[in-house]
């Protein structure tokens, strides 16, 4: 009994240490080999090796594992479609519970991850077709119906300002780890950030553009010289020459040619009755992203809205909807899911959060969805939104409130918005300073921005890479046998 006190002490402390470590780690291999200490120390390793577990159907999800394991010994593509015709899907038997990653740091169950694995080695073997069993046909039909059925991934990047940096770590830690989706969106300080990867060919993402890129001519007394000046002639002249420089006279269509990403621009109108738009080379294909980011950036009340502007037939520059004038997306549209929904087949979401007025009431839904807690705070938030749309409606019917009643109808937009997905990179509060938002940066704030995005993907990149990998596959099979065809299209599918 005393040996085993000792031990357990023994244990205590060095989980403790390699706690600690952790929180200090780096780079991902580092934090990897740590996070493998800590899973072995908790008991962790040996949970991910036991496949019973009441968090999904493990039974179902072994009867697949070994049927695909005997059709891919077999060889034979055509049973192997039949057998993926019954589903690809990332959720099969619940496998694709966030749950499932909450508990070791490195991983879920072995069994998910293999039998993600022989989906993916199933998927090649009927590309491949070596012995010639199925048709060009057959094999377009089923991996665009396949492609159709298990949907996209995509990454929402929100607002934030001069937390910015922190979007920088998120998306060269996704990129360095092959994990970057090529559904994007931005709005704000996010359309900043958008714009550059949509400008961006994975080669020079890999070369370390996002770690080393800086917005020299932002500083803290620019931004309050800014608001000091109601014009917003400065704050406008500073925003167009640093995203000139990132992304020039780029459309959304030539950024999808040159990158294949699909970048989305959320945009909020200044005309009362006008509706958000998301705009993106299916929307807005000629729109250019500077414009589209310029507006997404104009902060009611500090910067004066922007009106957009397109290329014509002839390459040269013009007002695009000449009498509609656009600020801040993130007022309406943080993170824009249902409308990725609708244009991408989008149904499964990474968020990269920095919105200052979001990150104290923002958790994660699968932890906390059905907690005492998550039902009383749902309860006020419902009861903040009556409250604010009935302020907003008595005070519009007076000319002399009409000012509070916009401030007011902007707060509930704020409000009325989900700032989670699926999988959520938050920046930590013990992570900036408050004069960072105002870009107001100390020696290495910027650093540890970026280095805290990166801290953020780790924990996570396991879950990400098991739901981004089937799509992945599929996209590149699409190419793959639409390629000897030559056909050219925007891919949707």
């Amino acid at each position: 009994m005393k040996n085993s006190n000792v031990l357990s002490l023994f244990n205590s402390a060095k989980l403790t240490k390699v706690t600690e470590a952790l929180a200090e780690a780096n780079s991902y291999s580092q934090w990897h080999e740590l996070a493998t200490k800590h899973d072995k120390l908790t008991g962790m390793q040996q949970w991910r090796a036991v496949e019973r577990s009441r968090l999904y159907d493990y039974q179902e999800i072994s009867r697949r594992h070994a049927r695909l394991t005997t059709l891919l010994k077999n060889g034979d593509p055509k049973a192997l479609l039949l057998h993926l015709n019954e589903g690809v899907h990332g959720n099969m038997g619940g496998m694709g519970s966030s749950r499932l990653y909450h508990r070791s740091l490195v991983g879920t169950k072995h069994l998910i991850e293999e039998y993600i694995d022989l989906q993916l080695a199933a998927l090649d073997c009927i590309c491949n077709d070596a012995l010639g069993c199925l048709s060009e046909v057959e094999k377009v039909d089923f991996i665009r119906r396949a492609s159709h059925c298990y949907g996209r991934t995509a990454l929402m990047l929100s607002g934030g300002a001069g937390l910015i940096y922190f979007h920088h770590g998120v998306v060269a830690e996704l990129a360095e780890q092959g994990c970057l989706p090529n559904v994007i969106s931005g709005a704000s300080a996010g359309s900043w950030v958008c714009v550059q990867v949509g400008a961006l060919t994975d080669q020079e993402l890999a070369a370390g553009y996002l770690d080393k890129h800086r917005y020299p001519e932002i500083q803290g007394k620019q931004v309050w010289a800014s608001i000091r000046d109601r014009s917003g002639n400065l704050a406008n002249q500073i925003r167009a020459d640093l995203i000139d420089s990132f992304c020039g006279k780029m459309t959304f269509q030539e950024a999808y040619e040159h990158t294949g990403r699909y970048i989305n621009i959320a945009v909020a109108p200044v005309e009362r009755h006008q509706k958000a738009r998301l705009l993106n080379a299916i929307t807005a294909p000629n729109v250019t992203l500077r414009s589209a980011a310029m507006a997404s950036s104009a902060v009611p009340g500090m910067i004066e809205s922007v009106q957009l502007e397109c290329k014509d037939t002839q390459g040269k520059l013009k007002p695009y909807l000449p009498s509609r004038r656009w600020v801040d997306g993130s007022m309406t549209q943080d993170l824009p899911a249902k409308r990725l929904a609708r244009l991408y087949g989008v149904n499964h979401s990474l968020v990269s959060l920095i919105n200052p007025l979001a990150l104290p009431f923002a958790k994660e839904p699968a932890l906390h969805s059905n907690s005492l807690k998550a039902a009383a705070g749902r309860f006020v938030h419902n009861i903040s939104l009556e409250v604010l749309k009935l302020s907003q409606t008595t005070l519009e019917k007076s000319p002399r409130t009409a000012p509070l009643s916009n401030l007011i109808s902007t707060g509930y937009h704020l409000l009325d918005q989900e700032y989670t997905g699926d999988i959520n990179f938050m920046l930590n509060r013990n992570s900036y300073r408050r004069g960072n938002t105002l870009f107001m940066y100390k020696e290495n704030d910027i650093e540890n921005l970026i280095l805290a995005g990166r801290r953020s993907v780790w924990p996570r990149l396991a879950q990400t890479r098991n739901s981004l990998c089937l799509s992945q596959k599929l996209d590149e099979l699409l190419v793959k046998v639409d390629q000897p065809k030559g056909i050219q299209r925007f891919m949707i599918h």
